[in-house]
């Protein structure tokens, strides 16, 4: 048997067992205690549905039941008095004191009800309940109260007594008309609640009249008010729907023309008592029932300012509601549509923050508060299935604010104390041609009282919001099938080649650039596996695979394709499946000649990896090659060393000879040093004299200590250079698996070893143990002093001009930072940048150099103006971003700040970036650069072409500037080769559109190379080294810088 059916057999039972009672009760009337046997029924039967129906809130029905109790107590104590003690009952007695206990309790549970049913501020319900209790009230006045006030031969108490009965009464009544007024739905329950209410209340006038007027006797018909009370409450308790008393219910708008009758009549009962009172003769009570008639006129009128505001607000609606009808007939996107609705939804909401938000579809476009806001993917799909089930019947759903599903609730939840209702309106499209007329929906949250007041004025403003939806649609719709022509005419004249292929793989149209890129005039019918040699075929068929598989492109791809003259090329591939597009119906392949470029990224790369003196692998290839090592040497179990070579007294054959010769005597090492190795091996040039070798599958360390010993004997013939034979030697630093974990304590244990073997006396080789690890503990000191370094105090900036090489011109100014240590001296960028980097200070120390940079630009641009010199222009500043103070969350709202407090204009400021930010190219990074360079900020990338060099990085990327590193500037006046790639770089930006400054410029002869090659921009000792503020703020008005004089040529510093 389920709950229900419990319950509604108990209601029967207990109910039938009342009526036998009070049968038994009118059959033999002396028995007073059928009659307690009735009350004892009734709280039994409140307190049994409790128990089976499980409202939500059982205190109400405790308090009802505690009631009915207090008030069978009463009843049980008349009948002890009576029956078993034969006394007289005095008045007030015991019983009274239990009889008027119960009216409170009854209140409180009926109160309990109110509360529980409705969970919003009705003040028109309370208005109206008090209007109704008043008009009653002032008929027990007349016909209860006011007689037992006057009753002679009753003494005060009894008086109050008396009294109290009546008073309690009009509290029951208060409740009750509070609760059948509120505009909530009707239950089986709540009328049971009112038929047992009615019967107390009857019951209980009736007694008084009789009190006063007669004698009472028991066994009269007035009893039965009161066995209605109990049987009627606790059929009330056992019906299932008394679960609804303790559960807020929907509000309604609209108020019944029943109610309006009560309310006249119960306004008039005081104007209709007095003219009674008046034809009769009689005014004793003309001065109360004056005051009644004020309060009901009161109450009256302040119900009737509610009307008025009711109305005022319906004026302000459809003001609102003309003003967004006027602004939605002039949208002419989306976005329109969606500013509009919001504005007429911002007028229409009285309170809170107004949320709403415009869903089309079927493509999920979302726009929240009139903003575009991003739902992609499963989120839109979700966020559609949602409110497609909500209006599933074809009506406008008000729901719980949970209720449009979690995709939708984050974009409208701000308070949810006052947000927690919507409603979701449909946006259907007049006249549409297709089987789902929805284009969209129109959701607002807010609080259901307002919601339902604005219900009709919303689903106004829907229907006109779909209208202006579906005319901006169909005008853009319009506007595409124009452009069909137009872009037909691009595709006609583009350069990329773009080829549709059947489901075969056959071309099935190939652009007119087929010819021109691929010189093959016609290629229709052709397969396109017959297009790339014959090695590449398997990738190009797994591709094709890949695509007709549904795959997304993750990444650029490459071909190789053959030409009509059997030449290859080498072609970008850019792909989009458009099988299921009717106009199309097959795979659309774009492919783009790069060959140059690709060629140029070779180039680029190798040189980022490799050495251009040497032709030996860099420090970056030498760390790749070293981590490989390790990985290998875990799985095989074999041991991996590192020796790092130093060249002894080096510099005094630079000094002696020449750097020709040095260069001379670097490239005999190397070969030396290449012929040593073995194929598995790895030889690198990691800095200026500076060699790096890695020993791969070594059985133990004796292995690689013999292998060092052998190297020490690669010195030991001279060297054959253009000056003759010369001998040289090095220190060499030798680190091994055995005593370190991975690739950066291998590299740091073996420079701690070099250092040691140079410390020694040079000419030898020294293995690491743990006591050179004596010299980390310098970088932890250093690392300590950076830490407790206060910004402000303890840093400053210098500024090195960037100056125009043809006219001396100082174009703009480059932050360096500088940390002048009171124990350590000047302590360079290279020494601490890195442990800034490491530990996060540099995001808080980057953004004070951005700070002091602008402010001295904006000084330099009012020296500018203010001096008035023909022709000179303000500099701009360039401030060096480090990755990580990139990659920071609030780095674009520290360049904001930045902005905003000096003033400086954002065309004035350039932002150095390493290739490094750039390299896992997410959109993230993207949107950075993008929102940067949409306030007018410049990107520069920073040494060009030491990193991970691509072409793709300048197409993809907004960069203005590339600053060609001091390496390759060095080797300008020495090697051809350096001097194609630099100018290759520099013709290649020159197409590109972007500018070239050329970094460490440091003799006249580096300069006219540049220009030569159509370098513009310089910095560099050749011009000025970095200087103060101050010192910088005289340059800027300074004559041009001697750009040809020669100055004395000073060893660059590193810059951050």
């Amino acid at each position: 048997m389920n709950a229900r059916l419990r319950s509604q057999t108990a209601m029967v039972v207990v109910s039938s067992c009342i009526v036998v009672l009070t049968a038994l009760y009118y059959a033999f009337p002396e028995q007073r205690l059928l009659f307690l046997a009735i009350g004892a029924t009734g709280v039994f039967g409140i307190v049994l549905g409790v128990f089976l129906n499980h409202p939500a809130h059982r205190l109400p029905w405790l308090l009802l039941a505690a009631g009915n109790f207090a008030f069978a107590a009463g009843q049980a104590t008349q009948i002890i008095l009576i029956q078993l003690l034969n006394e007289e009952i005095p008045f007030p007695s015991i019983a009274d004191g239990f009889y008027l206990a119960a009216y409170p309790l009854y209140a409180a549970g009926l109160l309990g009800f109110v509360h529980w049913r409705t969970s919003w501020r009705d003040r028109a319900s309370l208005v109206d309940a008090l209007t109704l209790t008043v008009g009653l009230a002032l008929l027990s006045w007349l016909f209860l109260i006011d007689p037992y006030a006057r009753a002679a031969g009753l003494t005060w108490v009894q008086k109050a007594f008396a009294i109290a009965y009546p008073l309690g009464d009009i509290l029951v009544l208060a409740m009750l008309l509070r609760l059948l007024v509120g505009r909530g739905g009707k239950s089986r329950s709540l009328m049971l609640l009112t038929a047992g209410t009615v019967g107390l209340l009857t019951a209980d006038v009736l007694y008084g009249l009789i009190q006063l007027n007669g004698t009472w006797r028991t066994g009269s018909a007035v009893e039965l008010g009161w066995a209605v009370l109990y049987g009627a409450w606790a059929a009330a308790a056992l019906h299932p729907s008394m679960r609804l008393l303790t559960q807020p219910l929907p509000w309604r708008a609209e108020t019944g023309t029943g109610r309006l009758a009560l309310l006249t009549l119960a306004s008039l009962i005081a104007p209709a008592i007095l003219l009674t009172e008046a034809v009769r003769g009689v005014r004793s009570n003309v001065g109360v029932i004056g005051v009644f008639s004020a309060v009901l006129f009161l109450l009256v009128l302040y119900r009737l300012a509610g009307v008025v505001a009711t109305h005022r607000r319906a004026v302000g609606r459809e003001k609102a509601l003309r003003n967004a009808v006027s602004a939605l007939g002039g949208a002419g996107e989306l976005r329109d549509v969606a500013e509009a609705v919001h504005s007429a939804v911002t007028q229409l909401m009285p309170v809170g923050p107004p949320r709403s938000a415009l869903l089309t579809l079927p493509d999920s476009t979302l726009w929240v508060n009139g903003a575009h806001s991003v739902l992609r993917g499963p989120l839109a799909t979700r966020a559609t299935a949602a409110v497609r089930e909500l209006i599933a019947s074809g009506e406008n759903r008000l729901v719980a604010l949970d209720g449009v599903g979690p995709a939708l609730v984050d974009h409208l939840t701000v308070e949810p104390t006052r947000n927690d209702h919507a409603l979701v309106c449909r946006l259907a499209a007049q006249g549409h041609p297709s089987d789902d007329p929805l284009i969209g929906v129109l959701i607002v949250a807010g609080q259901e009282h307002d919601l339902v007041v604005l219900r009709d004025t919303l689903v106004t403003l829907a229907a006109q919001a779909a209208l202006a939806a579906q005319r901006v649609t169909l005008a853009h719709e319009v506007n595409r099938r124009n452009s069909e022509m137009y872009f037909r005419t691009l595709v006609q004249n583009a350069s990329d080649v773009i080829l549709i292929l059947d489901e075969d793989d056959r071309v099935r149209y190939a652009s007119p650039s087929a010819d021109q890129v691929l010189g093959l005039p016609d290629l229709e019918g052709a397969l396109l596996v017959d297009l790339v040699p014959p090695q590449d075929s398997r990738a190009v068929v797994e591709t094709l695979g890949r695509i007709r598989r549904g795959e997304p492109q993750t990444g650029r791809e490459h071909w190789r394709v053959l030409r009509g003259d059997r030449s290859s090329i080498e072609v970008e591939l850019k792909w989009s499946d458009l099988r299921e597009e009717a106009t199309v119906g097959g795979v659309v392949l774009t492919l783009r000649d790069v060959t140059e470029q690709r060629k140029l990224e070779r180039e680029l790369t190798h040189q980022a990896f490799h050495d251009s003196l040497t032709n030996l692998a860099n420090r970056v290839l030498f760390q790749d090659r070293v981590n490989h090592a390790l990985a290998q040497a875990q799985r095989d179990g074999t041991v991996v060393g590192v020796l790092f070579i130093d060249v002894d007294d080096f510099k005094v054959v630079n000094d002696i000879h020449g750097h020709g010769v040095g260069d001379e005597l670097l490239v005999a090492l190397s070969l030396r040093l290449q012929t040593t190795v073995r194929a598995s091996d790895t030889a690198a040039r990691i800095g200026g004299d500076e060699f790096a070798l890695l020993v791969e599958g070594s059985v133990g360390t004796e292995g690689v200590e013999r292998f060092t010993e052998h190297v020490m004997g690669v010195f030991d013939e001279p060297f054959r250079l253009s000056v003759g034979p010369m001998s040289t030697y090095a220190s060499i630093g030798v680190a091994t698996t055995e005593d370190s974990i991975d690739s950066v304590e291998l590299l740091t244990h073996a420079d701690l070893a070099l250092y040691s073997a140079k410390t020694a006396g040079k000419r030898q080789w020294r293995r690491y143990h743990p006591e050179l690890q004596s010299g980390m503990a310098e970088r932890a000191n250093l690392q300590e002093a950076l830490d407790s370094s206060s910004i402000e105090t303890s840093f400053l900036v210098l500024y090195q001009p960037i100056v125009e090489l043809a006219s001396g011109q100082i174009a703009g100014f480059e932050a360096l930072v500088r940390w002048p240590h009171s124990t350590r001296g000047m302590v360079l960028p290279e020494q601490f940048i890195t442990l800034a980097e490491e530990s996060g200070q540099i995001v808080p120390l980057g953004a004070w150099v951005l700070d002091q940079a602008a402010a001295e630009a904006v000084r330099w641009e009012g020296s500018v103006l203010r001096d008035g010199t023909a022709g000179r222009k303000p500099p701009y500043i360039s401030v060096n971003v480090s990755p990580r103070q990139f990659r920071d969350d609030d780095f674009y709202n520290v360049v904001r700040r930045a902005l905003d407090l000096s003033g400086i204009e954002p065309t004035s400021l350039v932002l150095e970036l390493t290739e490094s930010v750039l390299m896992y190219n997410d959109e993230r990074i993207r949107g950075e650069m993008n929102a940067l360079t949409e306030l007018g900020i410049r990107i520069a990338i920073d040494d060009f072409g030491t990193g991970y060099s691509s072409l793709s990085y300048l197409r993809e990327f907004p960069i203005s500037i590339l600053k060609i590193d001091k390496s390759f500037v060095d080797e300008l006046g020495r090697s051809p080769e350096q001097y194609a790639l630099v100018e290759g770089i520099a013709h290649l930006a020159d197409t590109l559109g972007l500018t070239v400054i050329a970094e460490g410029v440091e003799n006249v002869r580096q300069q006219e190379l540049l220009i030569s090659m159509g370098c513009r921009l310089a910095q560099g000792y050749l011009f000025a080294e970095p200087v103060s503020a101050e010192e910088a703020g005289q340059l800027v008005l300074a004559p041009p810088l001697g750009s040809l004089a020669e100055l004395p040529v000073r060893p660059a510093e590193g810059n951050q």
